[in-house]
């Protein structure tokens, strides 16, 4: 083929799909069904076609591959991550992944055919491709981003403890925080506010009642600097 004719590269789309899970921060993973790397876990993602949107394509992928319900993939936060291009990432041929990040609540987003699994570790070296470089550039967004926005209402329901805000914080940044100072911290900012006292506690003898939040804004926004 001569140079000056151009090569059309297959454009994928592949996500990221990640949860505060169980303490730790969690990945969606497929089992693949076809070479390369037959039953190899992997990142859910599809070619691109030629008449839907990234964004479409996108939910494409968690329903056709990992078999999520419509409805909960279409709810999800998602944002665009990066382009992997690198020259051989696919056996196949030239291939170029545009990935994004979705963000589930825990038991919002259920695979039939997946698992979650450590967004971080053994599950996540073993990914074929490049998806292990996806994941961590997935993982690193949603580190920075918890530091300086209110991201995390993606990952909680919308009314909470702060013993549970925490915990996201925590599985998200791989390290504790005191709990006092956190509750200060994060009123202080104005990024929470109490809504109520939780109803199964009240009557209950003995210590203060739980209280739950709320995130006070209705879209992620970015504060001025990081306050954690």
């Amino acid at each position: 083929m001569s140079r000056n004719v151009l090569e059309r590269p297959v454009v994928a789309v592949d996500v990221v799909a990640l949860r505060a899970g169980g303490g730790r921060l969690e990945v969606l993973l497929i089992r693949r069904a076809e070479e390369p790397f037959a039953g190899a876990e992997a990142l859910p993602g599809v070619a691109l076609r030629a008449d839907e949107t990234l964004e479409s394509a996108a939910v494409r992928a968690l329903v056709e591959k990992a078999a999520c319900a419509t409805p909960a993939a279409e709810d999800l936060y998602m944002e665009q991550l990066a382009t992997f291009g690198a020259l051989y990432r696919d056996p196949r041929g030239r291939t170029v992944s545009i990935a994004y990040l979705a963000l589930a609540r825990e038991g919002e987003l259920t695979p039939v055919r997946g698992r979650w699994t450590a967004a971080t570790g053994r599950a996540t070296r073993a990914l074929p491709f490049d998806h292990e470089t996806i994941v961590a550039a997935a993982v690193s967004r949603l580190k920075g981003k918890l530091r300086y926005t209110n991201i995390a209402r993606h990952l909680l329901p919308p009314e909470f403890r702060i013993e549970e805000l925490q915990a996201v914080y925590e599985a998200v940044l791989g390290w504790k925080v005191n709990r006092t100072n956190f509750r200060s911290l994060m009123l202080q900012r104005g990024l929470i506010e109490r809504v109520r006292i939780l109803a199964e506690a009240v009557g209950r003898r003995g210590g203060r009642p739980p209280h739950l939040y709320r995130f006070t804004g209705e879209r992620v926004a970015a504060e001025d600097r990081d306050f954690l």
